[in-house]
């Protein structure tokens, strides 16, 4: 069977609970509209779910011994959405800008599939909607329900802007790095802006601080070796006259290799260290693991591209390591995973900025594709397991 056409036949439907879902946008650990629109649609489809948590919903197609899961993450991020679409954000300073309502919209189109087919199905496919995958651990909440211990294997799916709409990318082995979040407050001395001798200036130290902080990248670690550290928020002061007595960095670290991420957190609190010293400032460091190195396993991957050649004729492309994280990597202490990405590039209506951007959309045209390679994974996996 055609099972891309039988998607394409829900372009207008899967549009329709994207845009649902892109209205609505909420932070991490706070997705309960979200939820409940999920829970929606999934009685619609007379889909049985267990909701441990406001935020968390767990659904299953299909029974058997073997229990495939498939999850799509729900939260949204702080920006305000400047795309200008008449399906934009409805919640102020919120923003699905990386794609997480696609993949909500991708899940529920496999959901339909594999609902209508559920007597074909030879083992179970559960949907996992997580919460908190933008570093906020919500893959560790789902798994600390102990509802997805039966796990026989786990896919995730995401939208990528920079591949062309309804492509799709596989590859075994590290896809996404690991993740680390930080907050480093600076303490000082605040003073007037006059009498600089007076005060310890940690605008000053901090500034210092966030130049020397980008040599480890470009001059401690090999070009070779894919490292990324970013520090994507700053706050101090509060007048200009006033010497500001705090200063607050927050920011991230990715690496894929082992040793490369001691040397790296040995380098950064080596420079914190060494830099708040002689300023003469004081400092206190929150480094939070958000996710390790995602590793798809070789048999799931050669099961997607599998599928994927199944659901067009182009199959699926070798897809390239990012320095982007995922705590679908947290999922690998249960059951083997795998990352598989789909493209929703367009330039032609504006879909080509890159996540986490105000003017982030996608072409929904792919979606289909998602669903449909998304089911089809489940049929060939399920084919395996017998």
């Amino acid at each position: 069977m055609d099972y891309l056409f039988a998607a394409s036949q829900l372009l207008p439907e899967l549009t329709e609970i994207y845009r649902a879902f892109h209205r609505i946008p909420e932070p991490s650990w706070k997705e309960v509209k979200t939820h409940g629109l999920i829970r929606t649609y999934l009685e619609a489809l007379d889909i049985d779910y267990e909701a441990p948590a406001p935020n968390i919903t767990l659904a299953a197609v299909g029974q058997g011994k073997k229990t495939l899961g498939f999850r799509a993450d729900t939260d949204a991020l702080q920006l305000t959405e400047k795309t200008g679409l008449p399906f934009a954000s409805t919640h102020p300073g919120l923003m699905h800008a990386c794609g997480h309502d696609a993949h909500i919209a991708v899940l529920l189109g496999a959901a339909k599939l594999l609902k209508a087919r559920e007597n074909e199905l030879t083992g179970r496919v559960r949907l996992i909607f997580q919460p908190a995958e933008e570093g906020e651990l919500g893959a560790q909440a789902v798994m600390d329900t102990g509802l997805i211990d039966d796990l026989d294997a786990v896919y995730a799916l995401h939208v990528w802007s920079s591949y062309p709409a309804g492509e799709m990318r596989v590859s075994p082995g590290g896809v996404a790095a690991s993740c680390d979040m930080f907050t480093l407050k600076i303490h000082g001395r605040c003073g007037h802006g006059a009498m600089p001798e007076q005060a310890l200036d940690t605008i000053v130290c901090a500034s210092q601080l966030i130049l020397q902080l980008q040599t480890i990248v470009s001059r401690f670690t090999s070009p070779m070796d894919p490292v990324a550290l970013t520090i994507g928020s700053f706050h101090a002061g509060t007048r200009c006259n006033i010497i500001a007595g705090e200063a607050v960095l927050e920011g991230t670290i990715r690496t894929f290799d082992p040793e490369t991420y001691k040397k790296v957190h040995a380098l950064f609190d080596r420079m914190v260290e060494s830099c708040c010293h002689a300023c003469g400032c004081t400092f206190d460091l929150d480094m939070r693991p958000a996710c390790p190195v995602t590793w798809n396993d070789e048999e799931l991957a050669a099961i997607a591209r599998a599928a994927a050649g199944k659901v067009h004729p182009d199959g699926a492309l070798p897809d390239l390591p990012s320095a982007l994280g995922d705590d679908i990597a947290e999922y690998a202490a249960i059951a083997p995973v795998c990352y598989i990405k789909l493209g929703v590039r367009n330039e032609a209506i504006g879909a080509c900025h890159p996540h986490h951007s105000e003017f982030f959309r996608i072409d929904e045209t792919a979606l289909p594709v998602g669903a449909a390679w998304l089911y089809q994974i489940a049929r060939d996996w399920l084919a395996k397991q017998t």
